[in-house]
Order: structure tokens, then sequence, then C-alpha cells
């Protein structure tokens, strides 16, 4: 398999990387969430890494990813931005997309595009270091 399309999404672990949200529930757009509800998921989020281990953790935008940094791993002193993260979880490393929603529009498809070939570029010498399998 040369390329991974949307039909190898549930595959996507086994090739050593997890796409995540930090609330597993449909939102119209991120205000939707309270924070009470990203405070208690984050926590559970992070046991979920732990439990699947994957090399390379993908969050869907930085609104999802702060209160993941701030509730699962204590801390309050980064400044998150868009790309590879210096923090890691359990081991794994974290990287942040713009979240793909119709409602952050202000991404055309070729940026969006652009952050997953980074993502993509990121996570192949991981993956090559064993774990997961790896593309030819």
């Amino acid at each position: 398999m040369d390329i991974l399309g949307p039909e190898h999404d549930a595959a996507l672990l086994d090739f050593g990387i997890g796409f995540t949200d930090v609330v597993k529930r449909p939102t119209a757009n991120a205000a939707a969430l309270a924070p009470d509800e990203l405070a208690r998921s984050a926590p559970k989020l992070l046991a979920r890494l732990r439990r699947y281990a994957p090399r390379v953790a993908c969050f869907h935008g930085l609104t999802a990813y702060r209160p993941f940094v701030r509730f699962a791993l204590g801390r309050v002193d980064v400044v998150p931005e868009l790309g590879a993260q210096p923090l890691r979880a359990h081991g794994i490393d974290l990287f942040v997309v713009p979240n793909p929603s119709p409602a952050n529009a202000h991404f055309t498809v070729a940026e969006q595009t652009a952050w997953y070939d980074a993502l993509a570029d990121f996570a192949a010498p991981k993956l090559r270091g064993g774990g997961g399998r790896v593309l030819p």
C-alpha cells in the first residue's frame, strides 16, 4: 500500500498514528464544550493514549489540545501552536493540525493538506523505528 485513504482510517493505529479529539461527542463547534467537560475528558484521553500507545498522537485543533495540556499533562506554562509539540505523553509524540471541521473554514483545503503532509514528515522517522506497520 503506497497511500492511505479515508477507507484506511480504522487501520491508522496499526501504522502508529492516533488521531484524536479530547471530547468524544459531536458538537457544532468547540464552543459547545463546557470547561468542566474538557477537564473531565482530558485525563480519560491520556489513559487511552497510554493503553493504545501510538507513536504519534495527532489532535484536531488547538481548542482541543489546550485543555489536554492543562488538565491531562498539568502544564499551564506551554503555549501550543499548530505542528509538532514540545511535550510528550507517556513517550508519545504529539502533533496538532487545524481542525478539519467546516466551522474552521478559514483554512483552505490546500492548507489543511499541507498540515497533514507535515504530520506525515514528522511521523515517518518515528514509524520506521519499530512498532506499528510501516509503509513500504
